[in-house]
């Protein structure tokens, strides 16, 4: 796995402790770390695809695009910058998006 969407050691600590715990289920692990990759993801998939758009509008000198997926950009960076918890039949785990 890339190294960029590797699971944060944090939450791989916090999943493992979820599943030694005698209440656990195999599926409610399994769902959390779907989660987390699925989060990681599409996070860092919408970053990097607004970063070629940035980038291609300042290449082609077009400011109203630029503004516009630079606000975009923002947004999404506003949005993960305190991470998001994600739960699973009462377990949850925080992720941390930090750069």
């Amino acid at each position: 796995m890339d190294k960029q969407y590797a699971l944060d050691k944090k939450v791989i600590k916090q999943l493992k402790l979820i599943s030694t715990l005698q209440s656990r289920s195999q599926r409610t692990v399994h769902s959390l770390y779907a989660q987390a990759i699925l989060e990681y993801s599409m996070y860092h998939y919408k970053k990097e695809q607004l970063e070629a758009a940035i980038d291609q509008s300042l290449a082609e000198r077009d400011e109203d695009s630029f503004q516009r997926f630079s606000k975009e950009y923002k947004e999404l960076l506003a949005a993960h910058v305190e991470g998001k918890t994600i739960s699973e039949d009462g377990f949850q785990v925080y992720l941390p998006f930090e750069e």
